[in-house]
């Protein structure tokens, strides 16, 4: 691996954690709209894990999107719990990874080896995020009612139109940005 490709694999990398972090950060915002279908003190409460985290406002707008009942809201809790878990882990993985990236990089003479095994790590840890990613949205989906699956995927859809830079449309994710405007992570 030649050094040109040696620096635009970390400075791939460093985007694809910027940009993730960012649309995380982004979608864990409130939109300041009131609703108030569901609300509802929950804790996230998986026998697996010894901490309990209460959800964010991310959580209380997909059940306020969905109109959850009491039950799959719970049941959402898990799943969500779950969810967050592995991203923690997947997230302190490629955070490990950029670093020590950065520190071979500064480094008199990098060993390109090391480099691109790190590479291909990330790579790896970017799969099955993206595969956890995958089957967090299909156990969703599958809590769903029929009308509830509707809603799903209009927010699925906005989800896409936002990562291809054309703003949130007229579907239940409204009011980001400035009049639906927002440009999508790739277009900065």
């Amino acid at each position: 691996m030649n050094k040109k490709t040696t620096i635009a694999t970390i400075i791939i990398l460093v985007a694809a954690f910027a940009a993730g972090w960012g649309l995380f950060q982004w979608f864990n915002t409130t939109s300041g709209q009131k609703e108030t279908i569901f609300r509802q003190e929950v804790t996230y409460s998986d026998t697996s894990s010894a901490n309990n985290t209460t959800p964010g406002p991310g959580f209380l707008q997909m059940v306020n999107i969905l109109d959850f009942s009491e039950e799959q809201a719970r049941a959402f809790s898990k799943i969500e719990s779950r969810y967050r878990q592995k991203m923690a882990k997947y997230t302190a993985q490629l955070d490990s990874i950029d670093l020590a990236i950065l520190e071979e990089v500064k480094k008199e003479k990098p060993d390109r080896e090391k480099l691109d095994s790190l590479a291909a790590r990330a790579g790896e840890i970017q799969y099955a995020l993206k595969k956890a990613t995958s089957e967090h949205f299909l156990q969703v989906r599958n809590l769903c009612t029929p009308k509830q699956q509707e809603r799903f995927m209009q927010v699925i859809s906005d989800l896409d139109r936002y990562r291809r830079g054309r703003g949130f449309g007229n579907g239940p994710v409204q009011g980001r940005g400035q009049r639906g405007q927002r440009r999508g992570w790739r277009n900065r």
